[in-house]
């Protein structure tokens, strides 16, 4: 399909594409922008949900830990269980976390125990709806006796407004009373958050956006503006090459049109200087060859002269070399017999000289062999010495490194007598809040708190006294077996070593010996080996020189006799030539060339 297009139409039909192309680039590169900061804006909010439904589980675990120590309480018998559940109803509706966070709990079947003090205590609001008719209550009894707990979702209005938000609350049960507590707040502040969180991507992307559209825009304008230059100067210099070759093409060779072009040092000022080599080239050879036919015409008379007298003198040479040929056949037999026995003679030499290169190479071997196993038993040996002393400092090092466990078992006793005063403490703290009645039963709580916390870090430090035993008894076997290793290294395998290292030696002295020998030998097989290999050749070649020279002087004859028939020939073909180069001249006469070099120029 392009092929018939000019060259003008398709340097447009590049730039628009290459136009379009930019322009495609452009809004791919806005599209991912604007789609990179949609991903940015999601993950900021899942972000921001993940840490809200942290710290909104925390909170009811929280709560959770207290009614467990109130339900502790009561099995121990502190309290009745109708006292106990009015102290925990009582210290949950106090609780407050945040700016605005509270706590509520409905039983299983939806009674309301805490709400804030509202009226809505004691009463049964299972079938509470939310501002869209979706009863959330029932949701959140049923996701709170999962055995994680879990979220619900809803609308609920603001205090002191009348408009309706998000709510995502957090609710679980708990399983002594079949209490469900429950928290969460409003989460439209994430979403408002998280938007300005990336509005300053907003703004880079409407920035970058505009500065694309704008580089876009110029690229295009600057690419249409190159595009018109190039494809003038593409086209103007074309015509001028169309314009040469056409008046080549009529054989008008004194005008010049790629005077200009060849001043130019891009593409097309190089054709035009090759058009113009071309050209001159052309112009010499017409010139030459108006010569040349008017030297054929002249040498094909004096040939008509020479194949004349050719004639006479083939027949004197064709008596002559009957003679030769005789002799030459009586030189060919002889020396084919002595060309035998110096065969047989070289192949015996060459034999021996093959065996002695054989043994020299094997001699080379064996003596590069002990060279290279001597290098490695010295690296070996250089490496075991070395191994030996990083073993021993690193052995030193470690072995100065394990105190550290001793330090880590005298605090771990000093960490032991913390526990036991913690404990000591702790016991004083329930005492007191015992004798403080009433008001001391959140101090008891706290006290008992201290009190697991103690045992926990006791229990702690025995495992850390168990693993640090473990760890002095490890170090010791370390070390025990790290000395037998040494002791191997220093009795047993450097004194390897050293025996390996005179093997060595002696193996690398004896393949030299056997090596000199060797090449003593292939040197004088293959001194023999060459004299013997030019007297085969030279037998040879006279061998073959005479039975060439018996069947040259043969063919002489015969073609001696032919060539007498072919002269015939020649002066028939000498007669067409000068017919041929009459031809030619008027053909080469109708080419116009100055051979003066006044080359008419064209604009």
């Amino acid at each position: 399909m392009f092929v018939n297009l000019k060259v003008r139409t398709k340097l447009v039909i590049l730039t628009v594409a290459a136009a379009l192309s930019m322009c495609a680039l452009g809004i791919l590169n806005m599209s991912g922008m604007e789609k990179s900061y949609r991903q940015s804006v999601s993950s900021m909010k899942e972000v921001l949900y993940a840490d809200y439904d942290q710290q909104i589980k925390g909170q009811v675990e929280n709560v959770i830990t207290l009614l467990e120590k109130i339900y502790a309480e009561y099995m121990d018998g502190a309290y009745t269980e109708e006292e106990a559940k009015k102290l925990a109803a009582d210290l949950v509706r106090e609780l407050r976390y945040g700016e605005s966070g509270y706590f509520w709990i409905d039983t299983c079947e939806g009674d309301n125990v805490v709400l804030l003090g509202q009226e809505t205590e004691g009463t049964n609001r299972l079938e509470t709806e939310d501002s869209n008719g979706y009863q959330m209550i029932k949701d959140i009894i049923k996701n709170g006796l999962q055995e994680d707990g879990g979220f619900t979702e809803y609308y609920y209005t603001k205090e002191g407004s009348t408009e309706t938000y998000p709510k995502r609350a957090y609710s679980k049960v708990f399983e002594p009373w079949e209490w469900v507590v429950g928290t969460g707040n409003y989460v439209d502040e994430l979403e408002e958050l998280a938007v300005k969180n990336n509005a300053s991507v907003k703004h880079i992307f409407e920035v970058i956006k505009g500065i694309s559209v704008g580089a876009i825009t110029v690229a295009i304008l600057l690419l249409m503006g190159m595009a018109f230059l190039i494809v003038t100067d593409i086209t103007k210099s074309l015509g001028a090459v169309v314009k040469q070759l056409n008046c080549m093409a009529e054989g008008d060779y004194t005008r010049d049109f790629m005077k200009k072009s060849a001043q130019r040092r891009d593409d097309f000022g190089g054709l035009a200087r090759s058009m113009e080599e071309m050209k001159s080239a052309m112009v010499t050879l017409i010139s030459q060859v108006q010569k040349e036919s008017e030297n054929i015409s002249f040498a094909a008379g004096s040939v008509n002269e020479c194949v004349a007298k050719l004639n006479d003198d083939i027949a004197g040479v064709s008596a002559a070399t009957q003679e030769l040929s005789a002799g030459m056949e009586e030189t060919a037999a002889t020396t084919t017999m002595a060309d035998e026995s110096a065969g047989e003679i070289h192949a015996a030499v060459q034999q021996i000289a093959r065996r002695s290169q054989d043994g020299a190479q094997g001699a080379a071997e064996i003596k590069g062999r002990a060279e290279k196993t001597n290098l490695r038993i010295k690296g070996a040996q250089e490496k075991a010495a070395l191994l030996k002393k990083e073993i021993q400092q690193d052995l030193e090092t470690a072995l100065e490194n394990a105190k550290v466990i001793d330090q880590i078992y005298e605090l771990s006793g000093v960490i032991m007598n913390v526990v036991s005063q913690t404990n000591l403490l702790s016991l004083n703290a329930s005492i007191e809040a015992a004798r403080a009645g009433e008001a001391g039963r959140g101090f008891a709580v706290v006290a008992g708190e201290i009190g697991a916390l103690a045992e926990q870090s006791r229990q702690t430090v025995i495992k850390i006294q168990e693993v640090t035993q473990e760890v002095t008894q490890a170090v010791d076997n370390l070390s025990a077996n790290a000395r037998k290793l040494l002791d191997f290294v220093v009795k047993d395998v450097t004194s390897d070593y050293e025996g390996f290292l005179t093997i060595g030696e002696q193996y690398d002295q004896d393949g030299a010996s056997v090596d000199e020998l060797m090449s003593e030998f292939s040197t004088i097989a293959l001194e023999l080996s060459g004299n013997m290999e030019g007297i085969k050749n030279s037998m040879s070649d006279i061998s073959r020189a005479a039975e060439e020279g018996a069947e040259g002087t043969t063919e002489i004859a015969q073609r001696a006799s032919v060539i007498a028939e072919e002269s015939a020939e020649v002066l028939e073909q000498v007669t067409r030539t000068r017919k041929s180069a009459e031809t030619l001249r008027e053909e080469i006469g109708k080419f116009h060339v100055n051979t003066a070099g006044d080359v008419q120029e064209e604009a």
